[in-house]
């Protein structure tokens, strides 16, 4: 067990080494950079009025559509959130909120045909920077990269499987 008082006797310094180290922090920033690029190339491409929170929704929405709870879970964001972030992008006519036939309490989340063009748009704008992450870190360290992140994450969804946890029990 790591002594509880250590980082008040381990210089700053050395402490943001560390923490600069740190997988967290890693794939936080990582993320926060992908996104900031994705959403820079689709204002390019004519989705001006789109911003990074409104792609945590849209990442997170299955093909055949989400309950806002779901899509919440998944973004790792509250329900009233994940509401506030829909309306905007229903308003702004990307998706369809519409009530659960089998359970009206349950709003689920579906694309609209504007939608599905901005998905399109956005993998395509995602293969154009990885062809730009490429240039700068290397082909081979780009799929070797994308290769142990998605091991990362079987192998976490495995574990999630085999014992029954949820997400947030961790």
């Amino acid at each position: 067990m790591p002594e509880r008082n250590r980082g008040a006797r381990e210089p700053l310094a050395a402490v943001e080494v560390r923490r600069g180290r740190n997988m967290r922090q890693l794939l936080l920033k990582a993320s926060r950079i992908v996104n900031r690029h994705v959403v820079e190339e689709l204002q390019r491409r004519g989705y001006v009025g789109l911003r990074s929170t409104h792609t945590t929704l849209l990442s997170n929405i299955d093909l055949a559509g989400s309950s806002v709870t779901e899509a919440a879970e998944r973004a790792g964001i509250t329900k009233q959130a994940m509401g506030r972030i829909a309306a905007e992008l229903e308003e702004a006519g990307y998706i369809r909120v519409e009530n659960d036939p089998r359970d009206a309490r349950v709003r689920v989340l579906r694309r609209t045909d504007e939608g599905h063009r901005l998905m399109m748009d956005s993998l395509d704008a995602m293969a154009d920077l990885e062809h730009r992450y490429a240039r700068v870190m290397g082909k081979a360290r780009l799929v070797e990269l994308q290769r142990g992140l998605k091991i990362f994450i079987e192998e976490y969804d495995r574990d999630l499987v085999q014992t029954g946890s949820q997400a947030g029990d961790r």
